[in-house]
């Protein structure tokens, strides 16, 4: 094998190793997101060559430093959005060591304005890079527009906008999750002739892109496997408890034939809420996401399955992706880097843990 040599860089370990730059850090700085095979690998040819460059001369040497953007909506404690602010957060401490920050716009996921502010906003800070959660999409590609000139590597996070120019997106399929919801509340009982979509009302506000691709991939299911099921929707409030009992009150005694539900949203213990409160039965209801209220619902039986991803390690994934593409120059291996679709029930969901399990405030 090769003889030990002082001059040896990070660039060789990974080649030989079969392995990317980043993943070369990541092994040497200890830091989560690599395999124990693929460590025992690098540290392999570490030994073998004799590694011993300061794998951040070449970067601190150029003495440039770097802005990363994310722009996601404001949040409450135990909300999703605080899972993305989690990831996002983690990789800033990391980022610092690349003489990089990274700044987080915020903005109301249900007023427009305050998200094309936020928008303008990173736009006149002329960053390095941005991770952005585009609830906005035509908002979104205008900005974005603004951009293309500069060449600013663009992520997307929660969802992805398609005909837009981006470098990569991580996240769930959309579409797909919509697809497998109604297969896990529905299937191909054709005795099932009506289902409820509890969606949130966000005003003046057009129903966001994640909720759209999860709708159509739930209906192109019901249109394929159960043409006969008609998908009723039913919008509540986000803040306003009272209120959405009193919603859930008329609509099941409108429609008390109804068994089957569905949130296109993280916010299912909202409707379990009314499940718990009204003391009701017999109702199978899907969900998403991995809030502790929602496992809790889960636990309870309020809640029959949540469709789930990590969605902290989802956002930090992004933003180190953005930081590996500044750095090393190193493009993630997919444009499209979808997560799993966990399936959670009352009997595997104690088995999920996730950093955000601890907090319990509505969102």
């Amino acid at each position: 094998m090769t003889e030990q040599n002082g001059n040896v860089t990070m660039e060789q370990v990974a080649k030989l190793a079969g392995v990317s730059i980043g993943t070369v850090d990541r092994v040497i700085h200890n830091r989560t997101g690599v395999s124990e095979k693929t460590k025992e690998k690098v540290y392999a040819i570490i030994e073998q060559i004799g590694y011993k460059t300061n794998i951040y001369a070449s970067v601190l040497s150029r003495k440039k430093s770097y802005c990363i953007i994310a722009v996601i909506p404001y949040f409450q404690i135990g909300s999703y959005w605080e899972l993305v602010y989690n990831g996002i957060t983690r990789a800033a401490r990391e980022a610092r060591e690349f003489n990089t920050e990274i700044k987080i716009f915020y903005y109301n996921q249900f007023d427009i304005e305050s998200y094309r502010a936020a928008c303008k906003n990173m736009v006149d800070a002329r960053p390095d890079a941005v991770c952005i959660a585009p609830i906005y999409k035509d908002e979104t590609i205008r900005f974005l527009n603004r951009l293309a000139p500069l060449t600013i590597p663009i992520i997307y996070i929660d969802t992805k906008l398609d005909g837009t120019d981006y470098l990569a997106y991580y996240g769930m399929p959309m579409f797909e999750s919509g697809y497998l919801a109604a297969d896990l509340l529905v299937g191909n009982d054709t005795s099932v002739k009506k289902v409820v979509s509890f969606n949130i009302d966000g005003g003046v506000s057009s129903p966001n892109d994640s909720f759209l691709k999860r709708h159509i991939g739930f209906q192109a299911y019901i249109s394929e496997h159960n043409p006969g099921c008609e998908v009723l929707n039913c919008s509540i409030s986000p803040v306003d408890f009272m209120q959405d009992i009193k919603i859930c009150d008329a609509f099941f005694e409108e429609h008390p034939d109804i068994g089957h539900i569905v949130t296109f949203n993280s916010r299912a213990h909202l409707i379990a809420d009314w499940i718990e409160l009204r003391n009701v039965k017999n109702k199978k209801f899907i969900g998403y996401d991995m809030l502790k209220l929602n496992m809790d619902a889960l636990r309870k039986g309020f809640i029959t399955t949540l469709i789930a991803e990590r969605t902290d390690n989802e956002a930090y994934t992004a933003t180190i992706s953005l930081l590996n593409y500044l750095i090393f120059n190193e493009k993630p291996a997919r444009q499209d880097n979808f997560s799993s679709l966990d399936i959670l029930t009352r009997y595997n969901v104690d088995f999920y843990v996730n950093v955000n399990t601890d907090k319990n405030t509505r969102r």
